[in-house]
């Protein structure tokens, strides 16, 4: 309890010129506007986040105004809290409103498929979803900071000569099985895309990846003549 009356404030970096975190009461708060608030403890000499997965970093010093801990690589993290001069910055931080990643825009394509005279219009539209995805990233400091993003649901229409043979809304929990269990959860369904036909039906690729890496993965989706939909992972 000691510790925690001591860390309240504005934690800055003095050698960057910059807020780190500011903490108010049981919560540690982050000058940017994606990472989430954080519950804090302080236990044997360890500042403890208890985030989407709890992290401990070992505090070599702490008093009214310096903090020296830790971080995950073993490195010194040296902050200093100053009330005259991070006064101007106390609201900013203290009240900052978290805003999660997304796009927060429907994205609409059409395509048209002539087979034997029949027109088949396939739409496509990408819905943003209040479902969120929580992701943990390392920051400046090297301290562990969650950062909240927002599925999507992707609805495929096909519609043959003015009528609707089939529609479905597309969930990432439908790609259990072709995506590793472990990285659906932390993934966002990012799109889906018309591929082709062929004697099995319409072909489509549906995209998942985790927010702010490379790394996507794919599934095939077949619409059958017979508007039946499979899902099947797409070999390397």
């Amino acid at each position: 309890m000691k510790a925690k009356k001591m860390m309240q404030g504005v934690w800055y970096d003095e050698l960057e010129d910059n807020v780190v975190f500011s903490v108010n009461g049981d919560t540690i708060f982050y000058p940017d506007s994606i990472s989430l608030p954080v519950a804090f403890t302080v236990i044997n000499d360890s500042l403890c986040l208890n985030g989407a997965i709890m992290t401990k970093y070992p505090i070599k010093n702490l008093t009214e105004h310096l903090l020296i801990f830790k971080n995950q690589n073993g490195d010194e993290i040296k902050l200093f809290k100053d009330e005259n001069a991070s006064s101007k910055k106390v609201d900013l931080v203290k009240y900052n409103r978290h805003v999660a990643i997304n796009q927060h825009r429907i994205i609409k394509k059409d395509t048209v498929v002539m087979l034997e005279g029949v027109k088949n219009h396939i739409y496509i539209q990408v819905n943003p979803t209040t479902y969120k995805v929580s992701k943990s990233n390392y920051d400046n400091e090297g301290v562990r900071v969650d950062n909240i993003y927002y599925d999507n649901t992707v609805s495929i229409c096909i519609v043959k000569n003015s009528v609707k043979t089939f529609i479905h809304d597309f969930h990432k929990k439908e790609f259990l099985g072709t995506i590793p269990s472990g990285i659906i959860q932390q993934s966002i369904l990012n799109d889906i895309i018309y591929e082709g036909h062929d004697s099995d039906g319409f072909h489509f690729y549906a995209t998942m990846g985790i927010p702010d890496t490379p790394s996507n993965y794919i599934a095939e989706i077949i619409v059958s003549y017979n508007n039946k939909h499979t899902i099947s992972k797409i070999m390397n």
